[in-house]
């Protein structure tokens, strides 16, 4: 039997080459950039409309709800807006913390989150502002600075030569005689 050496046809979505399209569309030619231009215009107004719908719908049920029910709909809104404002906030201090110690990882973020207002780095959807969390940083939390003694150097500074020995024990006698072989070595 003999060896099939042909190649499958290639796929209309991947180029003869083997290499995968990019994403942005810059294999596509003229007319696919135009046109996934258009799907994306045409995507952005979908999402609009649908949001529009969705407020006409919530106004809707307003309209219908008896006084309680507003009431007890606008606790729970005020409630869940509460919620994601805190837990924004909490996300919001801990990407703070983080990207501090990515900048310095000897400074103290905790001190610096005291007087931090934290709600001016969340989103709507309670989601922490990286962008404007990152510009924080860069501004509070000081560059590391690199050690200016190498490593192993314990600062004692320089140490004083030995006394000379002034009795004759054993002890003195040997360091006496060690001093000795050592400044003849030189």
């Amino acid at each position: 039997m003999a060896d099939d050496t042909s190649t499958p046809p290639a796929d209309d979505q991947a180029p003869a080459d083997g290499a995968t399209p990019p994403p942005d569309g810059d294999g596509l030619g003229d007319a696919g950039k135009r046109a996934l231009e258009a799907e994306r215009t045409a995507r952005k107004e979908a999402e609009k409309q649908a949001k529009a719908a969705q407020r006409e719908l919530e106004q809707l049920r307003q309209a219908q709800m008896s006084e309680s029910e507003k009431a007890v709909a606008e606790a729970v809104a005020r409630g869940r807006t509460e919620a994601t404002v805190q837990f924004g906030q909490r996300l919001a201090a801990a990407q703070f913390v983080a990207e501090a110690a990515k900048r310095n990882p000897d400074f103290d973020a905790a001190s610096v989150l005291e007087d931090l207002n934290l709600a001016k780095y969340v989103t709507d959807d309670g989601e922490p502002d990286g962008k404007g969390l990152a510009s924080v940083v860069e501004r509070l939390v000081p560059d590391r600075v690199s050690n200016p003694r190498p490593a192993g150097d314990v600062g004692l500074g320089p140490r004083p030569t030995a006394p000379a020995p002034v009795d004759g024990s054993p002890r003195s006698l040997i360091a006496a005689g060690i001093a000795a072989a050592d400044a003849t070595k030189k």
